[in-house]
């Protein structure tokens, strides 16, 4: 059986922090050294000079179409559905009156005859 011991001066921390310093250090340098420099305003400002024109130039003309005289008229299409059935109508005006008939004779048993001497078929 064997038993491990530490030493209270032994740390296992110290090497992580020392490769992480020598991390830090070196981002900073590359952010100075090389990122910064990038960012600076020139000493020689830029000056640009704009020459507006002497003359200005006439507005150009500008073309606006106008239709054309119609062509000619194309074929009629294919009739559409019948529609839903309207509403009735009005009722129309009171015909002709009809011209006095012949009164007809009157038998016993109260049914009357037509008037053609007809006396098959009970129909009219």
């Amino acid at each position: 059986m064997s038993t491990y011991s530490r030493d209270p001066g032994d740390s296992s921390w110290a090497p992580i922090a020392i490769i992480l310093t020598v991390v830090v250090v070196a981002l900073l340098l590359g952010y100075f050294f090389w990122y910064a420099p990038s960012q600076t305003v020139s000493a020689n400002p830029t000056h640009i000079t704009v020459n507006a024109p002497s003359n200005p130039s006439p507005p150009s003309t500008v073309v606006v179409p106008t239709p054309g005289p119609s062509g000619p008229a194309g074929a009629p299409g294919p009739s559409g559905p019948a529609g839903a059935p309207g509403a009735p109508g009005a009722p129309g005006a009171p015909g002709p009156s009809g011209s006095s008939g012949s009164s007809g004779s009157s038998d016993s048993s109260g049914s009357s005859s037509p008037s053609g001497g007809s006396t098959g078929g009970g129909g009219q």
